[in-house]
């Protein structure tokens, strides 16, 4: 056993090995934002063929936002609890335009983006995903110090 005087005080807690659940739901986070940023580049070369600004200005957008939650779940896996608020936000967004996708001929993209929003949640919201990220991390309130 180590003495209180030889422990780094600085050293982030280790929280164990990251759960399954978590390891699918920001698996599942990463393929979006690949598909976003996919679809941004090909915006991009759209814009650039047909000289649109208004398709590089959506280019940049979906650009950001992919790189953005690809960043937000990188996070995740480093166990800071708070970059899992834009994740959820990002999947509450996914859904709301699942649904407005609804109607032919998106009706397959829809179900696709709805499943991954829901199944990413799911994971995001798991117990374990949800203990491991408080457990191990150091912004967050440890367990004699939450209400």
């Amino acid at each position: 056993m180590t003495s209180p005087d030889t422990v780094d005080p600085t050293a982030a807690p280790s929280p164990g090995p990251v759960p399954v659940a978590l390891r699918v739901g920001i698996a599942v986070v990463g393929l979006q934002a690949l598909v976003v940023v996919g679809y941004a580049l090909t915006e991009l070369v759209y814009g650039a063929v047909e000289r649109s600004g208004t398709a590089v200005a959506v280019a940049v957008f979906l650009g950001a936002y992919g790189v953005g939650i690809g960043w937000a779940g990188w996070l995740v896996l480093q166990c800071r609890s708070s970059a899992r608020s834009p994740l959820v936000l990002a999947q509450l967004l996914h859904l709301g335009l699942a649904w407005n996708m609804r109607d032919e001929p998106t009706t397959l993209a829809a179900v696709a983006l709805a499943g991954s929003a829901v199944l990413a949640l799911v994971a995001l919201f798991w117990r374990s995903s949800h203990r491991w990220l408080l457990d191990g991390d150091p912004d967050a309130a440890g367990p004699s110090q939450r209400v």
